[in-house]
């Protein structure tokens, strides 16, 4: 029981580290335990051995992992990859040549699909890259309009030098502007963008499906060894109701049955609990890419999003009618801001409001020529009508939200 209890504390241990350090960052989670040990696990531990290693060696110890921990943190490498694809061919090959022979045909059909379609998701979905390059440039440029929300024409991206696409990002890891970038998977080598978002959503789905089944099956095979070595069948033949081995058993007496069993079969038991522990962490991972397909955004999106909400809160956001700032804000040339029938995006979804924060939260301003009496040539600063203050979220839309299904079509199939 000793053995099984420090194999499940070590596996719920990494797979909570784990979620902490990928989902720690996520504006649902902001002011929760969880994002306080997220920034617990990467800002003040890391701080707190600079600072005792400064005192102790001069930080010859820290300066020393610097070039290892730069190339971990800050560039892309596949060693998240190699373990992850190890893991999954370990567990495989460990529990299905022990399990197999005591498998129905009905139990064993699934199995040939569901250990191969995760590596061939993997495989498209580290190999299909979303970055923009000068050649597929203007195309990534009239894929989706600017919200003039989240996204503004006229920026430019200062490693790759051109214009910043809507709902594109620049990836330091990739060293590459992504188109719709969803976030910089460590687990595919690979930014989540427009080109692989379809392969990233069926590689959880099968992950996800590969380890409920795992975890079921061997939860099927071990009950089953423990009902034939508890309850015999000669015990039971004849009996309307069949006696199960755990019937009148305390929690602890289950326990330690459940513990002999887990070390007999070993192999099974292993790969059962690892199964039923990352579970729900795949799971997680993929009904939130459900939530954020029916929200109609990108994790990279939600995040400004939930910057926006505080802004909203704080009083500084305004918005305006573009028509009307088009007199004084005109379009930019064609190569910065497309004409928008030009876009291939539903010509009546397009931006009404130009949406922007004030670092004081008062009314930007605009350049009025002798406002003054004193001196009719003085350029000065007068409130600008044209902004109104926006009061709640409520009020703004988010322009890539189509509906649900239509936003599940434009990301799995609206690829470059």
């Amino acid at each position: 029981m000793g053995i099984v209890r420090t194999i499940a504390i070590i596996i719920l241990s990494i797979s909570f580290v784990v979620f902490v350090a990928l989902f720690g960052r996520l504006p649902a989670l902001r002011r929760t335990p969880i994002a306080f040990l997220h920034k617990l696990l990467w800002h003040h531990v890391p701080n707190a051995v600079i600072y005792v290693d400064d005192k102790i060696t001069g930080r010859r110890f820290t300066r020393g992992l610097a070039r290892t921990g730069n190339y971990l943190l800050n560039d892309a490498h596949p060693i998240v990859l190699v373990f992850f694809v190890t893991l999954q061919v370990v567990g495989e090959l460990l529990f299905i040549p022990s399990a197999w022979s005591r498998l129905s045909t009905w139990q064993a059909l699934p199995i040939p699909f569901l250990v191969a379609a995760p590596y061939w998701f993997l495989y498209l979905s580290s190999t299909t890259s979303s970055n923009i390059t000068h050649s597929s440039h203007r195309k990534a440029m009239l894929a989706y309009p600017y919200d003039y929300c989240l996204f503004h024409p006229g920026y430019y991206c200062s490693t790759c030098r051109f214009p910043k696409p809507a709902r594109s990002k620049h990836c330091s890891l990739c060293k590459a502007c992504i188109e719709k970038q969803d976030h910089h998977c460590i687990w595919i080598n690979n930014c989540v963008g427009r080109n692989n978002y379809i392969w990233f959503n069926l590689l959880l789905l099968t992950i996800t499906a590969l380890l409920a089944y795992g975890a079921t099956l061997g939860y099927t095979l071990l009950d089953a060894r423990l009902q034939e070595r508890l309850v015999p069948a000669a015990l039971t033949r004849g009996s309307v109701t069949a006696k199960r081995w755990s019937t009148r058993l305390t929690w602890s007496q289950w326990a330690n049955m459940w513990a002999w069993a887990i070390s007999v079969d070993w192999q099974i038991g292993a790969v059962m609990m690892l199964s039923a522990m990352s579970c729900p962490l795949s799971l997680s991972f993929l009904l939130y890419h459900v939530y954020l397909m029916w929200a109609g955004m990108t994790t990279n999106e939600s995040a400004k999003w939930a910057d926006w909400k505080d802004d909203v809160q704080d009083n500084v956001v305004w918005r305006a009618e573009i028509q009307k700032l088009r007199e004084t804000y005109p379009r930019l040339p064609p190569d910065v801001e497309p004409e928008d029938d030009l876009v291939q995006w539903p010509r009546e979804v397009r931006a009404k409001w130009w949406m922007v924060r004030t670092r004081d939260g008062d009314q930007p301003t605009l350049k009025k020529v002798g406002s003054q009496i004193q001196d009719d040539s003085e350029v000065t600063d007068v409130p600008d009508e044209r902004w109104e203050r926006i009061q709640s979220m409520r009020e703004v839309d988010n322009l890539y939200d189509r509906g649900f299904w239509m936003n599940l079509v434009d990301g799995m199939f609206n690829r470059g």
